[in-house]
């Protein structure tokens, strides 16, 4: 009796943070632009990030009881069994509590139940924190592209693609 009780004890604790992420569900357009937008309007135009938006094949986005959508992440299918993030973000107030290494997980914890082989992305050679994240929950740098990101304003637009398998 006291060892499922402890059990209990700890299952509660674990999702004490107030954070629920949901994949798959009809999110209001103003969640998604709330948190992308604001993080990524330097890079991409409205009707870019509207684009995105409509080409994911999977959603993911984390909730606070108190403040609502506050990370989002948009998934594409690529081949052979793997996925790529085009887009993955935090809100500025919510970032430093655990919310993207949340969603990150819950989305690794799902892609291997469905049998993806692998999760890809890019991201830019100047952003510590998101490749600290990335790196903490198991993804490597594969490779560094020069002037990947060639269209937008970053003064070195050059980009790690990093990795994660799965199997």
């Amino acid at each position: 009796m006291n060892r499922f009780f402890s059990r209990r004890i700890k299952k509660a604790k674990k999702n004490s943070s107030g954070i629920q992420i949901y994949h798959h569900r009809l999110f209001p357009w103003e969640d998604l632009i709330d948190v992308l937008y604001p993080l990524f309007y330097a890079d991409y135009q409205y009707e870019d990030l509207i684009a995105l938006i409509n080409a994911a094949n999977h959603i993911f986005c984390a909730y606070d009881e108190n403040e609502g959508c506050v990370g989002c992440a948009l998934l594409k299918d690529s081949s052979i069994r793997g996925l790529y993030v085009s887009l993955f973000g935090v809100r500025q107030s919510s970032q430093h509590r655990g919310v993207g290494t949340q969603l990150l997980e819950k989305i690794i914890r799902w892609a291997r139940r469905t049998y993806y082989r692998f999760i890809s992305l890019h991201v830019h050679v100047l952003n510590y924190k998101a490749i600290g994240l990335y790196e903490k929950v198991g993804f490597r740098k594969e490779d560094y592209l020069t002037n990947f990101y060639y269209q937008s304003s970053k003064s070195k637009p050059d980009a790690f693609q990093m990795i994660l398998y799965l199997r």
